[in-house]
C-alpha cells in the first residue's frame, strides 16, 4: 500500500515512522520546506545559537533510508483529487496514494494591520533565515508582538543576540492563558527588572513601518519586528478537496476524515476534543494517524498537555484549568505553586514557577 504524508513537522514524522512499522507499505513524506523534518519549537533558540543537527532534526537522512521512508523536500501540495486518489504539487507533478495523511500544520497568524508586510513571523526554517539575515545586517532594536510562550522565547533569543527588545501584549499580562493573577504579577515583576527588555501591555498596535511600531500613544523604534500572535490551522488543501473543516480538519478519534482513505493529524487536525497546537499532542496524533493509515486500530486519547517555559530567567510549568474555586497556593521567594482541584478533589490544573521538581508527578495526577 502506498501511504502519502503531506507535512514536515512532528506529526508528519510520527505518522511516517508509525506507518513504516508495517514493512509492506511504501511511505512517502512531502514537505514544502527545504530541510528534513525538525523540531519546530527549536526555531526560537536557533535565533540565538546554532543547534547541533541531533538537537534540531528528528533524524538524519540515513534513518529515513533505513526505515524505507522517502522524503521529498520543496514539495508543496496544492490540490487533492479524491476520486483519482492523487495529490497535485506546485511543481506540476502528481503522486498517487492509497492512504493519505494530512499533517499540514499551522501558519503563523499575521494580524491585518497597516504595514504588516514589514514584520516577520517565526514558524518555519525560511522565517528563521530571514530573521538571522536582519540581525546580520545590524538590527539592534527588536519588537515582538505577542506575549505568549513563543513570544517570550523569541525575546530571550533576541536579547542573546544583543538586541534591545520591546514585547507588546494586548492583554493585561504576558502568558495570560497560563497564569493566574498572583503568578502573573510575579512574572511581570521579574520581567520588568531585566535589562534591555521593555514590556507594553493592554495596548494595540496601530501601524508598522520599516523603522517603527506605532501604538495607540507611542511610537517604538524598531529594526526588526516579529509577530508571535498565534497559529492558524492549515485547512485550505483539505477544504478545497471537499473535506469538512472548522478551526481544523475534522477527524474522529482514529484521526480519520470524512474520506476513509484520508487522515489528518497535528496542528491541522480537529479531533472531537478540539484543536490542540502543542508538540506533545501533535506527536500522539501523528502516531495514531500513521498506525491507522497502515491498517492498525488505534484511538487518539487526549491528555492534559502542559506548557513549559525556560526563558528570560523564568521556569514555568502550567497545565489544565488554571482558574477554579478549589485551589491550594504556596509561595516561597521566587517559587510559586498553585494547585487547582474539582469538587471531588481531583487535580484539574497546576501552575509552578521556579522550582519545577514536582512537575512530572503533578502531570501524572492531572485529569481532564
Amino acid at each position: 500500500m502506498n501511504i502519502l504524508i503531506i507535512g514536515g513537522g512532528v506529526a508528519a514524522f510520527e505518522a511516517a515512522t508509525a506507518a513504516a512499522s508495517f514493512q509492506e507499505h511504501r511511505v512517502t513524506v512531502c514537505s514544502r520546506e527545504a530541510v528534513l523534518p525538525y523540531r519546530r519549537p527549536a526555531l526560537s533558540r536557533m535565533v540565538m545559537e546554532e543547534l547541533s543537527d541531533t538537537a534540531f532534526y528528528f533524524k538524519n537522512s540515513a534513518f529515513f533510508q533505513e526505515k524505507n521512508i522517502t522524503v521529498l523536500l520543496n514539495k508543496e501540495a496544492v490540490a487533492i483529487d479524491l476520486r483519482q486518489h492523487k495529490v497535485a504539487f506546485k511543481d506540476g507533478s502528481t503522486l498517487a496514494y492509497d492512504r493519505l495523511i494530512l499533517a499540514t500544520g499551522g501558519d503563523a497568524f499575521t494580524p491585518p494591520l497597516p504595514g504588516a508586510e514589514y514584520a516577520f513571523t517565526l514558524r518555519n526554517f525560511e522565517d528563521l533565515q530571514k530573521i538571522r539575515g536582519k540581525i546580520a545586517e545590524g538590527a539592534a532594536k527588536a519588537v515582538v508582538i505577542g506575549g505568549g510562550v513563543l513570544g517570550l522565547e523569541l525575546a530571550d533569543s533576541l536579547l542573546g543576540r544583543n538586541c534591545s527588545v520591546t514585547l507588546i501584549e494586548t492583554g493585561p499580562t504576558v502568558l495570560s492563558r497560563n497564569l493566574d493573577q498572583e503568578s502573573a504579577e510575579k512574572v511581570m515583576e521579574h520581567l520588568t527588572a531585566l535589562l534591555n527588555l521593555s514590556i507594553r501591555t493592554q495596548t494595540e498596535v496601530k501601524r508598522i513601518t520599516p523603522e517603527s511600531v506605532e501604538l495607540e500613544n507611542e511610537i517604538i523604534s524598531s529594526d526588526l519586528t516579529v509577530f508571535s500572535a498565534g497559529v492558524r490551522c492549515c485547512t485550505k488543501l483539505a477544504e478545497n478537496a471537499g473535506l469538512p473543516a472548522r478551526r481544523g480538519i475534522i477527524v474522529d478519534q482514529k484521526m480519520q476524515t470524512s474520506d476513509p482513505d484520508i487522515f489528518s493529524c497535528g496542528d491541522a487536525a480537529e479531533p472531537p476534543c478540539g484543536v490542540c497546537t502543542l508538540l506533545s499532542a501533535a506527536k500522539s496524533m501523528g502516531h495514531t494517524a500513521g498506525i491507522n493509515a497502515g491498517g492498525g486500530d488505534e484511538i487518539f486519547v487526549p491528555e492534559v498537555y502542559p506548557v513549559r517555559l525556560m526563558a528570560l530567567g523564568l521556569k514555568l510549568f502550567s497545565a489544565g484549568k488554571i482558574n477554579d474555586a478549589f485551589t491550594e497556593t504556596s509561595c516561597s521567594g521566587e517559587n510559586y505553586q498553585r494547585l487547582i482541584r474539582d469538587s471531588q478533589g481531583n487535580l484539574t490544573g497546576a501552575i509552578l514557577l521556579g522550582d519545577l521538581k514536582a512537575a512530572v508527578k503533578l502531570q501524572k495526577e492531572l485529569v481532564l
